[in-house]
């Protein structure tokens, strides 16, 4: 089986190859990346037990930072190992872990992830959320290196496709050593695609446990000196937006504005290599854009931000006074709401809401983030945050005690991680 993939591998690199050249003769950030995808990490040294973690991007490494924290407690004999495989995910990785080795995820082809497994050497993997690479289990399989999934979910789209082929990914779930689930609901879809039951755990969903790691009051005061907003001027932070929710927003920013003209925009593409996109739309919408990357004083009243650099948004989410979340607008089952629930921000969201449903539900329960389904009511449901600012503190407290009443599930899936560990050395550090 791991031949005919690596077959259809290969065809589908074949078949993209014209776009791999041009897109390694233009990027050089894909080019420097290309070593390391295909197994070329710098080999470790030493002896001692090593714990790779893989995180896809930037989201799981903002849920892998407090679970590594709390095994670094428990298991300082570790040494641990990072991948990622988007740029972002590096770069945030890099940032979160310095003193640890980083490196992009091997491509799912079996001569690349052998040289991988070879020159990492790890003890166990650890795969945030779920991501399931089939060659990559198989061969940590016939290693004998066990592999957990923590914080894992199986969304309805995913479940879907898995079951278009459950008897082949029946053979690979079953390779699982642990797989620590989010909910019942999640839990229940992966035991149905071959994960046996006595492996599959509910542990509870770590985004509950991600720690600000930042003064929020002292932060907001820098966000928003930094952008030059008094504290008349208002701010609907847009966060984690994808195509076509930006035109949908500056055209509502524009309506609100003929009552509120004080409020302020500022959009946080999901994909900061859609910059120049968004830009593209908002100045097509009739404003003026500041990017964060370019911002050296503060931007004129006029202007729409544009935040283009990673690792920000949970910064500029405490200087907000209304938050919208993106992916919700369009088919993409919505991004993390927890960030700015955490931070007492009230939330606005479109109905797609699916990657985050028993989290979704709890805000909307408690009054802490309200779903619309068209611009007019976005409008309406922004524009009665800014008017009612007691409202809006309410609604954000009752988000912060949400997020407080979820903590629980690091000590659970640091107990799940802790069980496929090898036994700890008393090995020296180095």
């Amino acid at each position: 089986m791991g031949f005919l993939l690596d077959v259809g591998y290969a065809t589908a690199g074949l078949i993209l190859s014209p776009w791999l050249v041009y897109k390694a003769s233009t990027d050089p950030v894909f080019r420097a990346g290309i070593g390391e995808r295909l197994g070329g990490v710098k080999p470790r040294e030493g002896s001692r037990p090593c714990l790779w973690f893989h995180c896809a991007s930037v989201g799981e490494v903002a849920v892998a930072r407090p679970l590594v924290e709390e095994l670094k407690k428990r298991r300082p004999d570790l040494e641990f190992n990072f991948s990622a495989t988007t740029p972002a995910g590096r770069d945030q990785a890099r940032k979160a872990w310095p003193n640890d080795r980083v490196h992009y995820f091997p491509l799912d082809v079996s001569f690349a992830l052998r040289r991988a497994f070879g020159r990492v050497r790890p003890d166990a993997v650890v795969l945030v959320e779920l991501e399931v690479w089939p060659n990559f289990i198989r061969l940590a399989a016939r290693r004998a290196i066990p592999v957990a999934i923590v914080n894992g979910r199986v969304s309805h789209r995913s479940h879907r496709r898995y079951r278009r082929f459950v008897g082949y990914f029946r053979s690979i779930f079953k390779r699982i050593a642990r797989a620590g689930m989010q909910t019942k609901e999640y839990a229940d879809r992966i035991r149905e695609l071959g994960l046996p039951g006595e492996r599959t755990f509910v542990t509870g969903n770590l985004k509950y446990d991600a720690r600000i790691g930042f003064d929020p009051e002292l932060t907001a005061e820098e966000v928003r000196g930094a952008f030059g907003l008094p504290a008349e001027h208002p701010l609907l932070v847009a966060g984690s937006t994808h195509d076509p929710e930006e035109k949908i927003l500056v055209e509502t920013y524009r309506r609100i504005l003929q009552t509120y003209p004080k409020l302020r925009l500022l959009v946080a593409p999901r994909h900061i290599e859609r910059t120049a996109d968004v830009r593209k739309i908002v100045e097509a919408a009739g404003f003026a854009v500041t990017l964060r990357s370019e911002l050296k004083e503060p931007p004129p009243a006029d202007h729409v931000i544009i935040l283009d650099t990673v690792g920000e948004l949970a910064q500029i989410y405490s200087a907000a006074d209304a938050v919208f979340i993106g992916g919700t607008f369009c088919a993409r089952g919505g991004q993390n709401m927890l960030e700015p629930a955490a931070l007492g921000k009230p939330i606005v969201s479109g109905p797609s809401l699916e990657n985050f449903r028993e989290i979704a539900d709890r805000l909307i329960e408690a009054g802490a983030m309200k779903v619309v389904d068209n611009p007019i009511d976005l409008g309406m449901a922004v524009g009665s945050l800014i008017k009612e600012p007691a409202m809006a503190a309410k609604a954000g407290h009752k988000g912060k005690d949400v997020v407080e009443s979820g903590r629980g599930a690091l000590k659970a899936t640091a107990d799940l991680v802790c069980d496929v560990l090898p036994d700890r050395k008393d090995a020296p550090a180095g």
